[in-house]
């Protein structure tokens, strides 16, 4: 999700590797929205591929300190962490995410990367099957809306071929039901259909779960997108 037209901008820039023209829209997407987390966030990881590594972790570092309650906050800053070198930091930032949402599969597998790098295999190996068994949660939670989805839309068409739906208390239509909370339920599927841009890794590694079996090659491939 954009906060404005130059967050758009700055991202879609940041797909073509054009980074110091993403870096303009970055500082005016800020101007129109100051200190928006998510705008920080993706900024912070801009600077991370420019290789500036103050500028990278002031801008996660602030994004985390006015967002603490969503574990992608750590992460993301976790995940710069480990690229610039510092690994233990990293692992606290990782402990802390997983902490914040203990269903978090992305944290849980990238502190198992690291743990492994430091020889602790076994607390590598709970940290993966942790990471395995969050991510088949979701996958199957995920078909299983979807297959509802489907079911709901059959019930649409046949019942609208019959003329019996109610106008006064029409069904929803798909991908309109509500989560508990009142939000829009639309589920989306782990893994995509088709490779992702450098942008999309970039920005998504840090911010979205849509994204983890892609995530997870794009660490065992050494930080490089496979072509």
């Amino acid at each position: 999700m954009y906060i404005n037209s130059e967050h758009k901008k700055a991202q879609e820039l940041l797909d073509e590797q054009k980074f110091e023209k993403s870096l303009i829209a970055f500082n005016k997407a800020l101007k129109l929205d100051p200190n928006h987390p998510d705008i920080l966030s993706h900024r912070g990881v801009l600077h991370l591929h420019m290789n500036q590594k103050r500028k990278c972790f002031d801008d996660l570092e602030l994004s985390l300190e006015l967002d603490k309650g969503y574990a992608y906050r750590y992460a993301a800053l976790a995940y710069a962490r480990d690229y610039f070198g510092d690994l233990e930091g990293a692992i606290l930032l990782y402990q802390q995410a997983v902490e914040v949402d203990p269903e978090d599969a992305i944290s849980h597998n990238n502190l198992g990367l690291l743990m492994e790098k430091q020889g602790y295999q076994q607390k590598a190996k709970d940290n993966f099957e942790k990471a395995d068994k969050l991510a088949q949660i979701q996958d199957d939670m995920l078909d299983k809306l979807n297959e509802l989805e489907s079911e709901e839309e059959k019930f649409l068409v046949k019942n609208n071929d019959e003329g019996s739906i109610s106008k006064s208390n029409p069904l929803p239509k798909p991908g309109t039901m509500n989560t508990p909370k009142g939000e829009p339920l639309q589920p989306k599927k782990l893994k995509a259909d088709t490779p992702p841009t450098f942008g999309q890794v970039s920005k998504d590694l840090v911010t979205k779960k849509s994204v983890f079996k892609e995530f997870v090659s794009f660490v065992k491939n050494g930080f490089k997108l496979e072509k």
